[in-house]
């Protein structure tokens, strides 16, 4: 049977012309070569060298072997190549799908960080929905997926990230900016931007408000986050959001704690069963990390301020 030495032995030999200088390359003995190159033509059943005292000399069976043999070589290197690419992130391309409401601050914050950790990185981002970002999971189109809806299904896997309570979200100049916290009383009338009825948390949203015998001015309703924000920077009113949809809309818009409020949760998805390769765990961490790096949420105000709007009557 075919060793490694005996093709080491060979191709050092007709590399170097002789068997001498291969025993040299190998750093082993000159009878060691002749024997295991005796071995390999044993082996093969080939006449592989005309020997003569002093040389041997390779045969045309020698020549085609040596071909098919550098073959082999040039294609271990281009394992190796893969392998280094692969160890360097260099190459291939990270899909990662986030819901559109994650996709203006937070998730570009996390891909800054994880394409400066390696310049070589690349990194595929599309927004989608919660229940689209699972089916690509599951088919394979998607490495990893990040959503703060909730997701049931045995097939993907949940990490962490943060969760933080909704804050209310007004134009700056706002007449509420003033106060440090606000209650649902504080929006007795408002101009209310909400989310649209088949969005996971506009009941939540409004039950807050119902139990606190609140009515809002709600003037227009958003499916997405970045359009909520979009509409509470340009002064047509407040919301409720998670403050890590805000992204680039932060400097935008005001900030306060509100209760009772609702809260969600961000969360990486991984396909269960699917092993994660190294581009894939280098985001994970990276991702914790960053969550871990944004601070506690603004405190929600005392639960004495937290008032019905007929008990301020």
């Amino acid at each position: 049977m075919l060793n490694v030495r005996q093709i080491e032995a060979f191709k050092a030999v007709i590399e170097t012309g002789t068997v001498s200088r291969a025993a040299s390359r190998l750093c082993v003995s000159q009878p060691a070569i002749s024997k295991m190159l005796q071995n390999l033509e044993y082996d093969t059943g080939l006449a592989l060298f005309e020997r003569s005292p002093g040389r041997v000399r390779p045969t045309g069976d020698a020549l085609l072997l040596f071909e098919e043999i550098n073959r082999l070589y040039r294609g271990l290197d281009r394992i190796e190549t893969a392998a280094s690419d692969i160890r360097n992130m260099k190459g291939t391309m990270l899909s990662v799908g986030v819901m559109p409401a994650l996709s203006t601050g937070f998730i570009q914050d996390l891909v800054m960080e994880y394409q400066s950790s390696n310049s070589a990185a690349r990194l595929a981002l599309h927004a989608r929905s919660t229940v689209k970002i699972v089916d690509m999971l599951i088919s394979g189109s998607l490495d990893i997926g990040v959503s703060s809806h909730p997701i049931d299904d045995p097939e993907i896997e949940h990490i962490a990230l943060d969760s933080r309570p909704y804050v209310c979200v007004m134009p700056r100049g706002h007449r509420l900016a003033e106060r440090p916290a606000l209650c649902p009383a504080d929006l007795e009338g408002e101009r209310f931007i909400n989310f649209t009825p088949t969005s996971d948390l506009r009941a939540q949203v409004d039950e807050l408000f119902t139990r606190a015998g609140v009515q809002r001015d709600i003037i227009t309703e958003a499916s997405m986050a970045p359009s909520i924000c979009a509409m509470v920077a340009r002064g047509l009113g407040v919301a409720l959001l998670n403050p890590l949809y805000l992204g680039a809309f932060s400097e935008l818009v005001v900030c306060r704690p509100f209760a009772p409020t609702v809260s969600s949760e961000v969360r990486l998805l991984l396909p269960r069963h699917r092993p994660r390769t190294s581009q894939v765990q280098r985001f994970v961490e990276l991702a914790l990390a960053h969550a871990e790096s944004l601070g506690p949420a603004l405190a929600p105000p005392p639960a004495s301020t937290t008032k019905t709007a007929a008990e301020l009557r």
